[in-house]
């Protein structure tokens, strides 16, 4: 990518107080002492030298960096060791190399961020291609800002180890190979059982198989947050299909599951699986997948879940034949929520919407219109680690040749800029300059794409999935780089969600702590009466709390954390009376998607 990129931390969680810089360089030595005069080769620093402590940045001079690599990275929780590309500069991690290690780069260590990296592989043909580009089974650590494609396994192999972990920002593509009967590796392959695993505000797009896959046979697939992500156009590499963007269900019940914001695309006229599928081969228990964008593609919902909500979401479907939501089994929904969505043509399990409407008794307040829209739009998002940095993703429903977008929700006025189309990432931005205020003009009829390394892959059925529908990468500019990241005030404690909401039983309570902290958890009811009491242990930065309400009888609740600084935020939830699901059936495996607990790339 011809760029220059400039960094600052929008929000930043940790104070780096005293923190020193190190570097690492194509040149560097096992002998280095990390200057930049004396840097260190790549694999020495990731073996943590002595000297680095927590809070520190270790910052890594562009060059192609050829080998598989681990690192044994350990920061502080509140201070984590960050490794990160110098702004500007390129930094290329090629797997193509002898080794028998699972990923080009396999993260083991914990608290650390891995920062603007380039994760890829250039072996077309040989047997050093398949192993997935992050393997991370290391704890509270993030992926952030990255470019992970290329890949023969997953982008990124997200294990059940890596407990309390991210993955933010990366753009992650053209990972996986091609199989006998369908495509294998996925963009993301994720599994968890304690606490929660954040996936938020990627890019993902033609992966061999499925964009993420939240699945298990052994192991668990419990708390998970999907969120702003974008994903479209899986599986067309490895099977010249659509497969499934979002795969959340496997031989194990699925619990703690939140699909919120994200945008999620199929190239139109295409053979298709759904575009998203809830369940497996077991019932499930609580899923919510609220103010989400799905363009031609199905939502499934298979097996039973004891509490699902589908609500807030906009549904478009180009074929008035294409089924917006579908169940295998309505019935097996114990406590369904599905309401305020807006639906644009298709159908609603197969049937009108009227229909749907009065068989379910869902979706009373939604509404349905039989054509998509006439007029473009455009969904716009800031970076929370890099200022400036932002994605734009367009649906060109009016088939213009240009969009207006408006830039200041990412950038600052005289704030030069660059915009990369990010299905051709090696290109020239498609728009530069600096940012005077108000709109800019994306073009639409973009055709230039890149395509997967692999020989052996359907790469010639790609094709830009402009004008209807295009993703773009704001990124600002500066010459020079700074010694360490920008560091922003503090937040206040804030409740950021609680869900699901409405619940049966457990409640996921989404926290920022402005500092390490014995809180306090109440739950009262309607008449100020406190019907529940717990401590918990925040950390700095972002927290999970999980409360179990299946004690209390039906009605709102509000939650309310509060800590000795004084601080306190709070939540209203509406608790429903608990019903047991007695259609429960065995674990029947609908699909072969082949799985270790210690997974491989399928």
């Amino acid at each position: 990518m011809k760029r220059a990129v400039c960094v600052g931390v929008f929000v930043l969680m940790v104070a780096l107080v005293n923190a020193t810089s190190f570097f690492v360089a194509e040149n560097g030595t096992a002998d280095g002492i990390g200057t930049m005069a004396h840097p260190w080769d790549l694999q020495t620093a990731l073996d943590h030298p002595e000297d680095v402590q927590p809070g520190d940045t270790i910052w890594i001079k562009g060059g192609l960096y050829s080998g598989v690599f681990t690192s044994y990275l350990r920061g502080r929780e509140g201070t984590p060791i960050i490794l990160r590309a110098v702004p500007g500069e390129r930094v290329v991690i090629d797997g193509n190399s002898d080794g028998d290690e699972l990923g080009v780069l396999n993260i083991m260590g914990q608290h650390a961020w891995y920062w603007g990296l380039t994760i890829t592989n250039s072996d077309e043909t040989g047997e050093n291609y398949y192993r997935d580009g992050v393997y991370f089974i290391g704890h509270s650590n993030k992926v952030i800002n990255c470019y992970i494609h290329n890949n023969g396994g997953n982008g990124v192999g997200f294990w059940r180890p890596a407990t309390s972990s991210e993955i933010y920002g990366t753009i992650i593509y053209h990972n996986g190979f091609r199989g006998s009967r369908r495509g294998h590796g996925h963009g993301i392959y994720g599994q968890n059982q304690t606490g929660t695993k954040l996936i938020r505000d990627n890019v993902l797009f033609n992966s061999f198989g499925i964009g993420i896959q939240i699945y298990t046979e052994e192991g668990a697939i419990e708390g998970f947050v999907l969120e702003g992500n974008i994903i479209f156009n899986s599986g067309i590499p490895g099977n010249r299909a659509i497969d499934r963007n979002i795969l959340v269900g496997g031989l194990q019940p699925a619990d703690r599951i939140s699909i919120r914001n994200n945008i999620i695309y199929n190239r139109p006229q295409y053979s298709s699986k759904a575009s998203v599928q809830l369940g497996y081969g077991v019932e499930n228990r609580n899923a919510e997948f609220s103010d989400n964008i799905i363009v031609d593609g199905t939502l499934h919902v298979i097996k039973g879940w004891n509490s699902l909500q589908i609500v807030r979401n906009r549904f478009f479907a180009r074929n008035p034949e294409t089924p917006l939501i579908a169940f295998d089994d309505f019935s097996l929904i114990n406590n369904p929520v599905i309401n305020n969505n807006q639906y644009f043509a298709g159908t609603l399990n197969f049937e009108s919407f009227s229909e749907w409407q009065d068989k379910s008794n869902q979706d009373q307040t939604s509404t349905f219109q039989s054509r998509v829209p006439a007029i473009s739009a455009y969904e716009i998002s800031a970076n929370r680690y890099e200022k400036g940095r932002g994605q734009i993703a367009v649906f060109n429903w009016g088939n213009q040749e240009f969009v207006s977008v408006n830039l200041s929700r990412v950038l600052s006025i005289n704030q030069e800029f660059q915009i990369f189309d990010v299905q051709n990432l090696s290109g020239n931005p498609v728009l530069s300059g600096v940012y005077n205020g108000g709109t800019i003009q994306l073009p639409m009829r973009l055709s230039d794409i890149e395509r997967p390394f692999l020989e052996d892959s359907f790469k010639d059925e790609l094709v830009h999935t402009l004008p209807e529908f295009g993703v773009f990468l704001v990124l600002p500019v500066k010459d020079s780089h700074t010694t360490g990241p920008e560091v922003s005030e503090v937040l206040p404690m804030k409740i950021r969600k609680c869900y699901p909401n409405p619940t049966v039983d457990i409640l996921a309570v989404d926290f920022y702590a402005p500092s390490r902290d014995i809180l306090k958890a109440e739950v009262f009811d309607e008449a100020g009466r406190l019907m529940h009491h717990e401590e918990y242990r925040a950390t700095f930065g972002d927290n999970t709390l999980i409360l179990n309400l299946a004690s209390l009888s039906g009605g709102v609740y509000i939650i309310s954390l509060s800590g000795k600084s004084g601080q306190k935020s709070e939540c209203k939830v509406l608790k429903r009376d608990f019903v047991l699901n007695m259609n429960s059936g065995g674990g029947v495996k609908v699909d072969d998607e082949s799985d270790q607990d210690r997974e491989n790339f399928d």
